[in-house]
């Protein structure tokens, strides 16, 4: 990830390919996915150096949102 945080710029693509699971993202690459947020953040832990931090995302489907509304 970079410094400023998420890059919204890879938002949108990324919300329509993993619409409903959790990715991880080191360095703006998602280097896991799945739909529990530990189980995914534990497979990232293994692309990750020490110094890189990960972030765990969840990409709602587009019923989530309309219900979120």
């Amino acid at each position: 990830m970079k410094k400023g945080g998420f890059d919204l710029r890879l938002a949108g693509a990324m919300a329509r390919k993993y619409s409903g699971k959790f990715a991880a993202v080191i360095d703006d690459k998602v280097v896991a996915t799945g739909k529990n947020r530990l189980l995914v953040f534990k497979k990232a832990e293994k692309f990750a150096s020490p110094d890189e931090k990960i972030g765990v995302f969840y990409f709602p489907t587009k019923k989530e949102m309309l219900t979120a509304l």
